[in-house]
């Protein structure tokens, strides 16, 4: 995602917690193409820190014309394994933190009369998996937020989410057609909302028929 903003010409604040030469790596490398990208650091379970980044954002950038709540965590916990740290680090990372970065990012956008936020949700907040109860409630709970939001901040900021299916990194990969999804098909989800001006509100379900109960396997036979 970072790549296809900056190639169309966005500035981008590229926000990592630990992961801090990776990012620094990618900044690097985009900013050799011609690029603008800045690196920001913060650990958003604290909102201290989500306050500042979006201060250090505007300092920089001056506006902020786009959001991508992007950071999650995904780990499995069969339910009676489930303890109330695994409960509440999944919810303020991909819950709590999301809803204090839009909060300051509306905020912004309002002040300048417009913006468009994007939550990366998963399509485990509409069909949960049995070992992710903590996980799947946090995506539900994103896919309200986005609703909420879109409603609260219309008409200034369109709000949406993309919820993935089961997203293969590998090559070799024929995607939709065989019921999984490549991390480009994100990126064109991505670049759709940012586009479409008249969709607020909406979940785009990227999984290839997963949510519907098109397995890999289903898909091949279907075929």
């Amino acid at each position: 995602m970072t790549r296809a903003l900056a190639a169309r010409g966005a500035c981008v604040a590229l926000h990592c917690q630990t992961s801090l030469a990776a990012a620094e790596t990618l900044a690097a490398e985009l900013r050799a193409s011609g690029g603008t990208v800045e690196v920001f650091s913060a650990d958003l379970r604290r909102a201290s820190e989500a306050d500042a980044l979006f201060e250090a954002i505007q300092r920089r950038f001056g506006a902020l014309h786009v959001l991508v709540n992007n950071a999650a965590i995904f780990e499995r916990r069969p339910f009676l394994e489930l303890t109330d740290a695994d409960w509440e680090r999944t919810l303020a990372v991909n819950l709590t933190a999301p809803f204090w970065c839009a909060r300051r990012a509306a905020a912004l956008m309002v002040a300048q009369g417009q913006g468009k936020i994007i939550n990366l949700a998963c399509v485990g907040g509409a069909r949960p998996w049995a070992a992710y109860v903590h996980y799947n409630v946090s995506k539900a709970g994103l896919i309200m937020l986005t609703e909420s939001m879109a409603k609260a901040l219309s008409p200034t900021v369109q709000v949406n989410a993309i919820a993935p299916g089961r997203v293969d990194f590998s090559e070799a990969v024929d995607a939709g057609r065989d019921g999984r999804v490549t991390p480009d098909d994100i990126v064109q989800a991505l670049l759709y909302l940012l586009g479409a001006d008249a969709v607020t509100g909406e979940t785009l379900f990227v999984d290839a028929g997963y949510r519907l109960g098109l397995t890999p396997d289903r898909v091949a036979r279907q075929a």
